[in-house]
C-alpha cells in the first residue's frame, strides 16, 4: 500500500533527472532544447493551415476584383472580332485565302453566315406582318464556285469580238469578282428577290434596321469597283448601318472614316 505516496520508478526517475539536466544545459548555453514530435507535428499543421489561409484569401480578391475584369476584357476581344468581321472589305486588294469557310446556317435555299441569321430572320418576319414575302436568291458562294462563276463571265465577254482579252477581264471583275475576291464567300452578302416592288421598297426603308446595307450603290461605283445591285445587300450590324445611312457611306468610306478615328 502506497499510503498516498507515487511508488518510486527507477527508469521515470532517470528520465525526469535527464530532461531537467537538458533544459539546464540548453538555458545555460542558450541553445534551444530540440522539440518534441507532437510539437513539430502542431507546427506544421499550423503552417499547413496559413498557407491554405493565404492561397483562399488570394483566390477570393482575384475571383472578386480581376478574373471579372479579365472576362470583360475577353468579351470585349469577342466583340471586336466579331465586328471585324462584319466590316472586312473582301476585293483583289484583300482576297480571302482559299480555305476560308465561314461558320454557315441554312436559310430558305441558301447558306448564310451564322451572324446574319437571327436578324434576317427578323426583317423576313416584320415584312410577313406587312404582307411582303422578302426572297433571298443567293447567298454564300464557296471559292471553287466562284471560280467558276467568273470564268463563266470571263468566257461569255470573251466571246464577243469587242472584247480584248485585258478589257474582257476588267468588265469580269466588276461583275463577279474572281475566286477568293467576293464578298459572296464570306456569308455575309445576300441577293435579294426585289422583281416585286413591294419588297423592294420594304427593304430599302428598312434594311438598316435589321444590321444591312446596299453594298454597291450607283454613286459609289468608283471606291467599290463593283457594278451597281439593287438586290445585293450586305450585313454589318445594326449599328453600322444606321451610321453608314447617315453619313451617305460605303462600306469602303465607312472603314476607312473608323481609321481616322
Amino acid at each position: 500500500m502506497s499510503y498516498g505516496f507515487t511508488p518510486y520508478d527507477k527508469k521515470s526517475y532517470k528520465d525526469s533527472k535527464r530532461r531537467r539536466k537538458q533544459a539546464l544545459k540548453a538555458e545555460r548555453t542558450g541553445k534551444i532544447e530540440p522539440l518534441s514530435t507532437a510539437k513539430r507535428r502542431a507546427i506544421i499543421i499550423i503552417c499547413i493551415l496559413l498557407a491554405v489561409a493565404v492561397l483562399c484569401g488570394g483566390w477570393f480578391v482575384y475571383s472578386r476584383y480581376f478574373a471579372k475584369s479579365d472576362n470583360e476584357s475577353l468579351s470585349q476581344q469577342a466583340e471586336q472580332s466579331a465586328d471585324e468581321k462584319l466590316l472586312m472589305i473582301i476585293n483583289r486588294q484583300n482576297p480571302l485565302d482559299s480555305s476560308y469557310v465561314p461558320e454557315l446556317k441554312d436559310f430558305q435555299n441558301v447558306k448564310v453566315s451564322n451572324l446574319v441569321l437571327d436578324s434576317l430572320n427578323e426583317m423576313c418576319d416584320k415584312a410577313e406582318q406587312e404582307g411582303i414575302e422578302l426572297k433571298v436568291i443567293s447567298a454564300y458562294v464557296s471559292y471553287d464556285e466562284q471560280d467558276t462563276l467568273y470564268n463563266e463571265k470571263l468566257n461569255e465577254l470573251l466571246a464577243n469580238p469587242d472584247y480584248t482579252q485585258v478589257r474582257a477581264q476588267a468588265a469580269a471583275q466588276k461583275l463577279v469578282p474572281p475566286a477568293g475576291c467576293s464578298e459572296a464567300q464570306t456569308g455575309l452578302l445576300l441577293g435579294f428577290d426585289v422583281s416585286d416592288s413591294q419588297a423592294m421598297a420594304f427593304i430599302e426603308r428598312n434594311c438598316v434596321n435589321y444590321g444591312f446595307i446596299q453594298r454597291y450603290p450607283q454613286d459609289k461605283e468608283d471606291l467599290t469597283h463593283i457594278a451597281h445591285s439593287e438586290s445585293l445587300y450586305r450585313y454589318v450590324g445594326k449599328d453600322n448601318a444606321i451610321k453608314m445611312r447617315s453619313y451617305h457611306m460605303c462600306l469602303e468610306e465607312y472603314t476607312e472614316y473608323l481609321a481616322l478615328q
